[in-house]
């Protein structure tokens, strides 16, 4: 990387915005804290650099949300707006419920997805900024007092009086210089894309597994050796949705590794179906590529560090919080090399090899008692130092372990809910983010739809 430099001149930048609360990320995380904040009557603004909201959900194409119910399947754990969006799509035939419950629950159709998330901004009056990139953050001692964009208006400001970083990467964390940390191996990315005529090579080959099939072309098409695997999109047969291979050693916060990663999932992913169409011929001739994703499956970089850090301990043995703010039961799924381990709050553990098959053991003894869920406390979304900003997302603060747990999108949201609630507390109450009283936080939760135990 140059170390040349460039000096811009100092200027005056135009306020674009002022409001209660600017969130920095519209990930249906962020888009769930400004819809939960404006709600209890504050005015929110939302930035979001992608064309469209949603995140790792619509713009990454990864259209499936984990298990709202505890490990034993019977009571529901999670509620809120989860529940508000799944009966949304419900009623554009855009969402496939997936029984029996094993961790995935439900499919949905990343487009309406996205759709229905602009209709939740649009209702509730907050503003949204699209194709803004989040550029510096405006600091007045320890507190944030705007944050710059840019979009095509150029350099804008945004002023607030609380900031939500919803961002993934902590890019406003870090840029006002509140501590972060990274883990010394980051989860891979995958890249997904929506292909056709996979369907016709199934029903035309019955019983063969197409990566078992395929992957011995993986060298001559420049493969990873890891297993892709198919989705489905929602009463759509014809389309199949590719959760592409997992790539290690990306670290998708790093400008030039991004580029370059993108491009490659693009590549990958259309060396696939040509491996397909050359290993089933006939069959696969109308196999074709309809849509890749704009956004790389981000999996891990960067971590906020909060007033408390979360542990696999604290998640696998179900400890109980006092400031608890979200519940799950997605197992510590770490994903490397050698394949992907997971381990079950039951006591189980699951070991997929790169070819796709699993073997399954025991990571604690079967007498012990099984916790029937996980909780988040909301101390993980505070970061230390910090007077008027909070974290939700794929940044909170979590070891190794727990990260692997948390960091599904059906637990980021609640992250995203709560964090919309807290930030409204703090500004309601003019306090600043370490005081906020994690009751009412609860409380008001509760109220708002979540279920809160």
């Amino acid at each position: 990387m140059s170390t040349a430099t460039v000096h811009i001149p100092s200027h005056d930048v135009p306020v674009a915005h002022e409001c209660d609360i600017c969130i920095v990320g519209g990930s249906v995380t962020g888009v769930f804290a400004a819809v939960r904040a404006a709600r209890l009557g504050a005015s929110v603004a939302l930035v979001e650099q992608n064309t469209m909201l949603g995140g790792t959900a619509t713009a990454a194409l990864v259209n499936a949300w984990h298990s709202v119910f505890d490990v034993a399947k019977k009571e529901k754990i999670i509620g809120g707006l989860l529940d508000e969006v799944v009966t949304r799509l419900r009623s554009r035939n855009a969402i496939r419920d997936i029984t029996p419950i094993h961790r995935d629950q439900y499919n949905f159709n990343a487009a309406e997805m996205s759709v229905e998330l602009d209709a939740l901004l649009l209702e509730h009056n907050v503003r949204p900024f699209l194709s803004a990139k989040f550029s510096m953050p405006v600091m007045d001692g320890s507190r944030i007092a705007a944050v710059i964009i840019e979009d095509k208006g150029g350099r804008r400001a945004i002023r607030a009086r609380m900031f939500i970083d919803a961002s993934g990467d902590g890019d406003l964390v870090r840029r006002a210089g509140f501590p972060a940390v990274k883990h010394d191996i980051l989860q891979p990315v995958s890249y997904q894309s929506l292909a056709y005529g996979i369907e016709e090579v199934r029903k035309q080959n019955p019983g063969v597994d197409i990566w078992s099939a395929v992957r011995p072309l993986a060298d001559e098409f420049k493969f990873p050796g890891s297993n892709p695997w198919f989705g489905v999109v929602p009463h759509t047969p014809e389309l199949s949705n590719i959760f592409g291979p997992r790539l290690n050693g990306v670290d998708a916060s790093d400008p030039d590794v991004l580029t370059r990663t993108l491009m490659e999932g693009r590549r990958i992913s259309r060396a696939f179906l040509d491996m397909i169409r050359k290993r089933f011929g006939e069959s696969a001739a109308k196999v074709v590529l309809v849509a890749a994703a704009p956004m790389l499956g981000v999996r891990e970089t960067w971590h906020a560090q909060c007033l408390y850090r979360m542990t696999q301990d604290d998640l696998l043995y179900g400890k109980k919080f006092d400031d608890a703010v979200g519940y799950g039961t997605y197992p510590v799924d770490i994903h490397h090399p050698g394949g992907t381990s997971l381990l079950y709050l039951d006591g189980r553990e699951e070991l997929v090899s790169p070819a796709g098959g699993a073997v399954w053991k025991r990571w604690r003894p079967e007498t012990e008692a099984t916790p029937p869920y996980f909780q988040i406390p909301l101390r993980c979304l505070i970061p230390e130092h910090a007077e008027n900003l909070l974290v939700a997302g794929r940044i909170i603060d979590a070891d190794k372990g727990a990260y692997g747990a948390l960091r599904v999108q059906v637990n980021c949201n609640q992250t995203g809910e709560a964090a919309g609630v807290a930030a409204w507390q703090a500004v309601s109450t003019n306090v600043p983010v370490h005081r906020i009283d994690a009751a009412n936080v609860r409380s008001l939760l509760a109220k708002g739809g979540s279920i809160i135990r």
